[in-house]
């Protein structure tokens, strides 16, 4: 009678139990799970930043709108300053039927993105000769929320006499060279890696991409402006991630 306690105790133990090969088993699935479901919750997360990104586009595009229901596009009277040049209103009017670049972002895998009014790398079109002394455009940026970029514009355009104690915007030395500035706003404008980073990057070299503004079709008589993030202002097609977001108030073509 006591064997068979014995014997059915050491059942029970074995069945409390897992084997090593049990345990190898569990192991497999849950990386083969983790090895799925990881990269798609990370992918979802970026794919919502990204969406709130492209609204962050449309509070900049209503902004220049209601400036422009104000009546205050006709008050063009800006002039050259620094590296920015003059923009008269027939080069406004003209170019705004295929894209007039208000600032540029240049993305690395391991700085701080770049915010500029000009690049060599990327032309803007003078736009920023625009927006160094105030007005219609900076007023349009600073209502959207996007009020440091009209700072960091308007002091880098001054030869480059950055404001180390801006409140909106900060400012370091680049890593690899340390008399070039990266310049960003202090409370983030974008939340997405796509338009903060570009993983691409393992160099010092940047991407840049530009932030334009056109009449939407092109067409002045639709008294009407749309933005976009492109690197060629002339195609009018927005960038497009991975995920499948359109940098855009356009339509991605």
């Amino acid at each position: 009678m006591l064997t068979k306690v014995l014997n059915s105790a050491t059942r029970n133990n074995r069945k409390a139990g897992f084997t090593l090969v049990e345990l190898m088993v569990v192991i497999i699935i849950v990386n083969l799970l983790s090895g799925v479901a990881v990269p798609k919750l990370t992918d979802m997360i970026e794919r919502t930043r990204q969406r709130l990104d492209v609204m962050k586009l449309y509070y900049l595009r209503d902004a220049l709108n209601r400036a422009l229901y104000e009546g205050e596009y006709d008050d063009i009277n800006e002039g050259t300053y620094g590296s920015c040049g003059n923009v008269s209103k027939a080069q406004l009017d003209s170019g705004l039927k295929y894209g007039l670049g208000l600032f540029i972002i240049q993305r690395s895998s391991y700085m701080p993105a770049n915010y500029q009014g000009v690049h060599s790398s990327a032309k803007t079109n003078n736009m920023c000769g625009l927006l160094f002394s105030g007005g219609f455009w900076s007023d349009a940026l600073k209502d959207a929320g996007f009020g440091a970029v009209a700072d960091i514009i308007k002091d880098r355009a001054n030869g480059d006499k950055i404001n180390t104690n801006s409140k909106t915007y900060t400012a370091q030395k680049n890593d690899m060279n340390n008399s070039w500035w990266r310049t960003y706003p202090t409370q983030p404008i974008f939340v997405s890696n796509y338009l903060k980073n570009d993983p691409t990057q393992v160099t010092a070299s940047n991407a840049s991409i530009v932030l334009y503004v056109k009449w939407a079709g092109g067409n002045p008589q639709s008294h009407s402006l749309e933005v976009y993030f492109a690197t060629d202002s002339k195609n009018g097609k927005g960038l497009v991630s991975k995920q499948g977001t359109c940098f855009s108030t356009l339509p991605c073509r």
